[in-house]
């Protein structure tokens, strides 16, 4: 492997690691800001799910654009959008306007994910895929926990977070402008047959939609639950910190024993373990134990996207490797429209009660597909 592949590959970990302070500040900044301005919970998860609705529209797209065109000149075209739509938060409080924005934010980060979950596949193989993808995943949460930790900037003015989150932002674009240089993509042009969707299998595009469900819920619940149950913004951000932290401590050995196990199995395991823990804030909701629960929720349920994704790259011939990529991401889209969502709703129905019944059962549901699909033999659909 030549040198400027290494170097693509290292300033992939290194923009996404910047770029997550951005992504761990600006929606749970504006949550924040709806809540504390009375607006009602619908309307705070539908202001969260417009980013995720151009994730699905545009994510197919992103894969065959990587395939296309310069990647170089992709990656840069979605860092310049997730740019100025961090700073164009500034006017969050016209709402209409915020649709608008979290709207072309959404394909500003599903150009962002897609290369660089591209650039990590394309240069990792069954031996490293899992490690690599668990160090991409950490040092992503790694910059999401330095985010949370920029709450506090809420405090100086509310156009604060936003400038911030739009500059480390540009930070990323600035080294990607200098450093990253192109090549071709071997597989873009050997192959001129297209990926279709239904050659994707079942469990990636599951496990997927599960992880984006679990995960966009879950950055709108833990907000609204923490301050309607009398914890101040200062104990919230402790909360979101904790479930980053998780992430970051547990999800790289997740990861590492992705290698080396079936990703079957420890998905099962992965889902037996959370449908438990979802149901203990049922019974406590004691701050320091509150903060170990997100801890532990927050390095597990990562891992349903990167043993998707690993479990994904092992059944799709490499010449799809993008465009199986936009599709995984599209799945991830669709659970991200319905989380913020079904969790205000569920935050409605019962503060304290009603999400984490159903989060538990989602996992449980999971499992039985799981189940189901190994009886059945895998239900591998793709070419190899």
């Amino acid at each position: 492997m030549d040198l400027f592949m290494h170097k693509n590959f290292y300033l992939s970990l290194i923009g996404i690691a910047i770029g997550g302070i951005g992504f761990g500040l600006i929606n749970p900044v504006t949550v924040i800001l709806l809540e504390k301005a009375e607006t009602p919970a619908l309307l705070t998860g539908i202001a969260t799910t417009a980013g995720y609705v151009s994730i699905v529209l545009f994510s197919p797209l992103a894969g065959r654009l990587l395939k296309k065109y310069s990647i170089r000149k992709i990656g840069l075209i979605g860092f310049f959008i997730w740019t100025a739509g961090a700073l164009a938060h500034i006017y969050w409080h016209n709402y209409p306007v915020l649709l608008s924005v979290k709207f072309l934010m959404g394909i500003g980060g599903t150009i962002i994910f897609v290369s660089t979950e591209f650039i990590i596949n394309y240069y990792s193989d069954s031996s490293n895929r899992g490690k690599n993808t668990g160090i991409y995943v950490v040092l992503l949460s790694i910059g999401i926990a330095l985010g949370t930790l920029l709450i506090w900037t809420l405090e100086i003015s509310d156009w604060v977070p936003f400038v911030i989150g739009s500059a480390v932002m540009f930070i990323v674009w600035i080294l990607y402008f200098l450093f990253f240089e192109d090549f071709q993509f071997a597989g873009g042009n050997s192959n001129n047959r297209k990926m279709r969707l239904r050659d994707m299998p079942l469990i990636s595009l599951v496990s997927s939609a599960v992880y984006g469900i679990m995960e966009s819920s879950l950055v709108v619940v833990i907000p609204i639950y923490g301050l309607r149950s009398s914890y101040d913004t200062t104990e919230v951000s402790s909360f979101l910190t904790s479930f980053v932290i998780g992430g970051i401590i547990l999800l790289y050995l997740i990861g590492y024993m992705a290698d080396k196990v079936n990703k079957t199995n420890l998905l099962s395991a992965v889902s037996l373990i959370l449908a438990l823990l979802f149901v203990f804030p049922l019974f406590h909701t004691n701050f320091v134990y509150l903060v170990v629960l997100f801890f532990l929720i927050g390095g597990i349920v990562p891992a349903y996207y990167t043993l998707g994704l690993n479990y994904t790259m092992e059944k799709v011939n490499r010449h799809y490797i993008a465009e199986a990529n936009g599709y995984y991401v599209m799945f991830y889209g669709i659970g991200t429209i319905a989380g913020p969502v079904v969790g205000s709703l569920m935050i409605d129905i019962e503060t304290k009660v009603a999400y984490w019944i159903f989060a538990s059962f989602l996992c449980l549901f999971f499992w039985l597909i799981l189940r189901s699909n190994k009886k059945e033999g895998g239900g591998n659909l793709t070419a190899s």
